[in-house]
């Protein structure tokens, strides 16, 4: 609702944008087998034709985020962190040579540059104070992977607590997340006119 929310508000505001939409829950990615894996730390001339076959998927992934200028996540929390799909997801595109490099000052993410929003959903509150304080492993573990791919200044809104509490509760929360999002899609369309 909110990833929706956010792409409306900016194709209304008539700046020009063409969406590539990808829904994790109709096409999920594949999670990595070992031979993915081993051919992601190889040269693509080392690599064999299995090992290609074995990457394409996630090539694939790759190409459509670095073609993204902008990029907007909406990620429900399950059992305090990031769904196994969303992981398969990030798994297939943090990759050295093609999302970020090593090098001797350290790690350069190749995805700086770009703006990112991450629009998230959980069950219970993880602020100060709330039943599951502490408990939200999802918010630093996607700073901290989008972080290195050149992400650090993502936005990120909660929508919470979305289920462990009362009606009242819920929908205020609800409402606070869309004017949240509502405001910031408006102010990067805003942005972006300029």
């Amino acid at each position: 609702m909110l990833s929706s929310l956010f792409v409306e508000r900016l194709k209304r505001s008539g700046i020009g944008l063409e969406v590539d939409r990808l829904d994790l829950a109709e096409t999920p990615a594949t999670p990595l087998d070992a031979m993915a894996t081993a051919a992601m730390y190889l040269n693509e001339a080392e690599r064999t034709p299995q090992m290609k076959t074995a990457l394409a998927a996630s090539d694939a992934l790759v190409d459509r985020v670095l073609k993204a200028d902008l990029l907007v996540f909406g990620i429900p929390m399950h059992n305090f962190g990031m769904p196994a799909v969303f992981k398969a997801f990030v798994d297939n595109i943090v990759r050295s040579g093609r999302t970020f490099d090593v090098g001797p000052s350290g790690v350069v993410g190749h995805l700086a540059g770009k703006r990112a929003v991450m629009l998230l959903a959980t069950g219970g509150s993880y602020r100060p104070g709330g039943a599951f304080e502490g408990m939200d492993c999802l918010t630093p573990h996607l700073k901290a992977v989008f972080g290195f791919v050149g992400l650090a200044d993502a936005d990120v809104i909660h929508a919470q607590p979305l289920q462990f509490s009362g009606p009242e509760e819920k929908a205020a929360a609800i409402e606070r997340a869309r004017a949240e999002t509502a405001a910031l899609s408006d102010a990067w369309a805003s942005d972006l006119a300029s």
